[in-house]
């Protein structure tokens, strides 16, 4: 028994090991807040079977009875803070909504199993604690992983849930009495038990493998697809979500292309600074996706120059945002030189119908925002149906030059 534990302990934590490496490389080349709860897990993990390496190995050899104690506490501190770890570092890598409130969850309970080990009761306390712990932390990942995540993670998560379960069950039966026997009715040789749980362990740790290779995969494809600078889609990306909306929306679905270019941003550059223009085109990404819905569609195409596809949308709709983002530009002044610059935005405006024609849309807006250029920029100018000019509606000239709060419209025609 002595050699089948001590290969399972060395194995356990060798495992425990190779995986904290994997999961800080990954998160070292992800450099993102979610692979960070995978580099948590596994650091938890590793203490955690530490922890209960020591445990075990207590009650195993014939340790003095002075030294007892302090192995049971050291073996139950790092078990506790080990499984915490684990529950909370699995929901920071799955982006759980709660993660705040399941991190806490775990802390407590982990701060609240420190405090049973050093309770008076008559049966051994640190005992007790140590098999709690480990079944909290088992329920902890279970909790977490049996949510119904979507794909990719769905599968790893119900398979990495399905292991916990069992575990945090066959855990929770070795800390009540009377259970024990039915376990090693069902296992009657120890080594069984040892390689049952480490099977278990395997299955979990590479299903959490699974979890974070998936991920760090969708933060690459996704920063593949984004601008840097904006955190808009680039043209690549553009076109594949296109693409993917193509499929899921009926081909008749309304559209409507906002095409936006800045005015004089090269002012600001040459004047402030590059530095300047990119904080700017910054603030300016953030005023457009903050103008549309988390269904709409924004992209950086060009330098000053951005696209933005309502889906599901009608042409009223788009001109109504159109002059919000007109007003919020407005109000991004850069400071340079102790002199303060103001901003604004060209936008052309084209709908129809089906996102197969956001090509043609597009062109079509491009044209009509050369129409709001040549009308004195500051303002909108709306492609009519089936025109191929940028004719259409335009800003008032007090409403351009931003004398009026309001937005008047008058037709360019």
């Amino acid at each position: 028994m002595a050699a089948a534990l001590a290969h399972s302990l060395i194995a356990d934590i060798a495992v425990g090991i190779a995986f904290l490496g994997l999961m800080l490389t990954l998160s070292a080349v992800s450099r993102h807040p979610s692979l960070g709860g995978a580099t948590r897990f596994a650091v938890g993990h590793v203490a955690f079977s530490l922890g209960a390496s020591l445990f075990i190995l207590m009650l195993d050899a014939d340790l003095a009875a002075s030294s007892r104690p302090l192995a049971g506490w050291v073996a139950l501190l790092a078990s506790a803070a080990g499984a915490a770890a684990m529950v909370d570092g699995m929901a920071r890598l799955l982006e759980h909504p709660q993660r705040i409130a399941v991190a806490r969850a775990a802390w407590g309970a982990a701060l609240g199993l420190l405090a049973l080990g050093a309770l008076p009761l008559r049966s051994d306390p640190l005992r007790l604690a140590s098999d709690l712990t480990n079944a909290m932390a088992m329920a902890g990942l279970v909790a977490v992983l049996l949510r119904g995540y979507a794909p990719p993670y769905r599968v790893p998560a119900l398979v990495a849930g399905a292991a916990s379960l069992v575990l945090c069950i066959l855990y929770l039966a070795g800390s009540i009495q009377g259970w024990t026997g039915a376990i090693n009715a069902v296992l009657p040789a120890y080594e069984r038990w040892v390689w049952l749980d480490l099977a278990l362990w395997n299955t979990l740790n590479l299903c959490v493998m699974m979890l974070a290779s998936f991920r760090a995969l969708v933060v690459f494809v996704r920063r593949s697809r984004t601008d840097a600078l904006t955190h808009c889609l680039n043209r690549s990306g553009f076109e594949d979500e296109l693409q993917a909306l193509s499929l899921r929306l009926p081909s008749d679905v309304p559209v409507v292309v906002l095409a936006l270019d800045i005015d004089h941003f090269k002012d600001i550059n040459d004047r402030c600074g590059h530095a300047a223009g990119d904080a700017y085109l910054a603030r300016f990404a953030q005023v457009l996706q903050g103008g549309v819905r988390q269904s709409d569609l924004v992209a950086r195409t060009g330098g000053e120059e951005f696209v933005a596809v309502l889906v599901d949308a009608q042409q009223e709709a788009g001109e109504r945002v159109a002059g919000k983002i007109l007003d919020a530009v407005r109000s991004l002044d850069v400071e340079c030189e102790g002199e303060r610059l103001r901003t604004t935005v060209s936008i052309g405006i084209a709908s129809g119908f089906g996102l197969s024609a956001v090509d043609a849309l597009m062109r079509r807006a491009d044209r009509a925002l050369y129409g709001a250029k040549a009308a004195g920029r500051d303002c909108v100018s709306t492609a009519g149906p089936g025109e191929t000019t940028g004719a259409g509606m335009a800003l008032s000239a007090s409403a351009r030059r931003g004398d009026d709060a309001s937005i008047g419209w008058a037709s360019d025609r």
